[in-house]
């Protein structure tokens, strides 16, 4: 048997302890937040119960008037211990009530907390007079299990917060690892918050990344669950971005620390936090309706009490009275709202979609139309080659046009570069040097290749080439053309698209069985978008768009269709996404836009659009579904408890209930089996 049994890791480190009650000792007093909240509940719980149950074992023996057959002095004594018991109970359990409640009258609010306070001094110092006066009637039980009750109920809320918070934030407490950087030849350990731009850091196989930056040297599978909610490791390569927080799996990495402050870890956690704090706008419409439940069932406590007397049962009237406040306690209505979008929220992070709060969850849920921008979104925003169209007079074959075309443009860093080089290498065709390379911004590049002059780019820059042929009509088919000249000689025209990701038609036609609908906005001819939006099952699109029509374009959208939640990735959609009701920063988007944003997708996948939207619905149809069961329990309680129905100790044992049912109702978001692709359970 080890000699520590008992152990607790904080920090990375492991602890041992002697017994359980020293494991509830640090966890109180070495917790903060809903964690030591929810250890000190528990403490004070097993304490209060304990105490309790001599309470109720003496009260039963009272009822079935066991005690009196005993004699008077056996009466006596259970009583006294009765009191003292009770005393304590009072002490752990309804002293703090009693001062959250004197803080709440001081500021003219009545609070939960004046309810059941008031409630079970009442109980508990009518049955301490009736003890000194030697009288019978004695409530010591009711007015003990309705704290006990309604600090288990505080326990629960407590600890599943602290349950839904440790899933809120998965990168919360981890601790980065030093960054082994390159310094006069020679590797340092330092703070990742340490390592400036530009500065080189070593990541050997299966470590953890501790900055932010681009892959000088090697190749690796990275995983980075934690970031983006992909189970699937990435492949990363030199000029690939990697982030802290992820590990490299099966190779070494040199990165170039992109000496950014806050990482993509750091911006999660940030995410996070903000998310937690910020309250959904129906958690205040609760609220205001609490401030006038908590008044309204006090004066029907009074009104039962009163009622009862005037019937010449004062007795019951108390019991009434006593049972009215304490099943009335709103604990379920309290944690309706609050537990479900905590959970909502753990489970969007958990998909790799951070949403700034419980707000932004509740308007998504009320979406109506969603508007994407066209690259990068929408398309890939990487143009690949579909076609090559030969010019007549060709002075070459195609093979060799194109040998010579990528041989120069190797030299160019355009993305349309990049697609013909990476097009012509796919045949397997080594690339010539090319030479006296110059580019034209914005136009085109020439040079030579091959011993043979060739330039590529525009049609319309040819002619400044030495090019005379009149322009085709092949950029007028919804692509993008680039022309290619030998030897002053038009030899051909390459046509590229940006081509949509293979999900988009499958995510408009998911948003389109919700009876959401599409709109594409982009800046592109329209030709070109129209093509997109044929391609993806979007009848609706916007092209030629500005950045500063863009945004009028999504307002638009809202007084014919409701609420409009804007999907884009570009420093020119900031604009658009401030103006929709939800903007939504998606995949690699740029800084800008992610902090205009009210979400970030770091997933470049477009089903994470309608699953999101999917998940604020599912949310807030449990927060209906709570408040709905909270409110109609409360109302029905109320009654059966005025009409003198129901004894306060099963009055408190129902409002515990209540909040069981809230809390469990709530779980459901979190509970259900796990699909490929997330790092927490599906939504059934």
């Amino acid at each position: 048997m080890p000699a520590h049994p008992y152990q607790e890791t904080a920090a990375g480190e492991t602890l041992s302890f002697c017994c359980v009650g020293c494991v509830l000792v640090y966890r109180v007093i070495g917790s903060a937040g809903e964690g030591g909240r929810a250890d000190w509940f528990l403490a004070k719980l097993g304490l209060a119960a304990l105490l309790s149950g001599n309470v109720m074992m003496f009260q039963s023996l009272t009822y079935f008037g066991t005690l009196d057959a005993l004699g008077q002095e056996a009466v006596r004594t259970s009583s006294w211990i009765m009191f003292f018991c009770s005393l304590a109970i009072f002490a752990l359990l309804g002293v703090p009530m009693l001062r959250i409640a004197l803080r709440g009258l001081s500021r003219g609010r009545l609070t939960l907390e004046t309810l059941i306070g008031f409630g079970a001094l009442a109980a508990i110092g009518y049955s301490a007079a009736q003890t000194v006066r030697g009288g019978h009637h004695l409530y010591y039980d009711s007015g003990t299990m309705v704290l006990v009750f309604v600090t288990l109920g505080q326990y629960l809320d407590a600890e599943s917060r602290r349950r839904a918070l440790a899933l809120l934030s998965p990168t919360m407490g981890r601790s980065r690892r030093l960054a082994r950087t390159l310094r006069n030849n020679e590797e340092v350990m330092l703070a990742p918050d340490t390592v400036s731009a530009g500065e080189w850091v070593r990541v050997r196989a299966g470590e953890e990344i501790p900055v932010d930056g681009t892959v000088l040297e090697g190749s690796a599978d990275v995983h980075e669950p934690l970031l983006t909610g992909e189970w699937r490791p990435r492949l990363v390569a030199t000029g690939d971005p990697v982030h802290a927080g992820s590990t490299a799996v099966d190779g070494a990495l040199t990165v170039c620390a992109s000496g950014v402050a806050e990482t993509l870890a750091d911006r999660v956690e940030r995410f996070a936090i903000e998310a937690r704090d910020r309250r959904a706008p129906i958690e205040a419409t609760v609220d205001r309706v609490i401030a006038v439940f908590i008044p309204a069932v006090m004066l029907i406590a009074i009104c039962g009490f009163c009622l009862w007397g005037l019937a010449g049962d004062w007795e019951r009237g108390f019991q009434a009275a006593l049972a009215v406040l304490v099943v009335a306690c709103p604990c379920a209505l309290g944690i309706a709202t609050p537990m479900a979008t905590t959970i909502g929220l753990s489970r969007a992070i958990g998909r790799g979609c951070l949403v700034r709060s419980g707000a932004v969850l509740e308007t998504l849920s009320r979406v109506r139309v969603v508007a994407f921008d066209k690259t990068g979104t929408v398309t890939t925003g990487r143009p690949m080659v579909r076609e090559f169209v030969s010019a007549p007079a060709a002075p070459v074959g195609p093979d060799e046009i194109l040998m010579l075309a990528a041989g120069l443009e190797q030299q160019v860093s355009h993305p349309f570069a990049r697609a013909i080089v990476a097009s012509v290498l796919a045949r397997g065709v080594a690339l010539p040097a090319a030479t006296d390379v110059r580019v034209t911004s914005g136009a085109g590049a020439q040079g030579m290749v091959s011993g043979r002059r060739v330039a590529v780019g525009k049609l319309s820059w040819l002619p400044s080439c030495g090019v005379r042929s009149p322009p085709t009509s092949v950029a007028e088919t919804g692509s993008s053309a680039v022309a290619i000249a030998i030897d002053e000689c038009l030899a051909g025209e390459l046509v590229l698209d940006d081509p949509p990701r293979p999900e988009a038609r499958a995510a408009v036609a998911e948003l389109d069985r919700m009876r959401i609908s599409s709109h594409l906005v982009s800046g592109d001819r329209r030709a070109v978008v129209a093509r997109v939006a044929e391609m993806i099952g979007c009848m609706d699109f916007a092209a030629d768009q500005s950045p500063t029509d863009k945004p009028i374009s999504v307002r638009a959208l809202r007084p014919a269709r409701g609420l409009v939640a804007m999907v884009g990735d570009g420093v020119n959609d900031a604009p658009a996404l401030g103006a929709a009701d939800a903007g939504i920063a998606f995949g690699p988007a740029a800084d800008l836009a992610r902090e205009t944003a009210d979400v970030t997708i770091l997933r470049e996948d477009l089903h994470e659009v309608p699953r999101l939207l999917e998940l604020a619905r599912k949310t807030f149809r449990i927060v209906r579904q709570n408040l709905a069961w909270a409110f109609a329990y409360n109302s029905v309680a109320v009654l059966i408890a005025a009409f003198g129905l129901l004894r306060p100790v099963f009055a408190a044992a129902a409002m515990v209930l209540s909040s069981v049912c809230v809390v469990a109702n709530s779980m459901r978001l979190g509970r259900s089996a796990g699909s490929k692709g997330e790092t927490t359970p599906a939504i059934r």
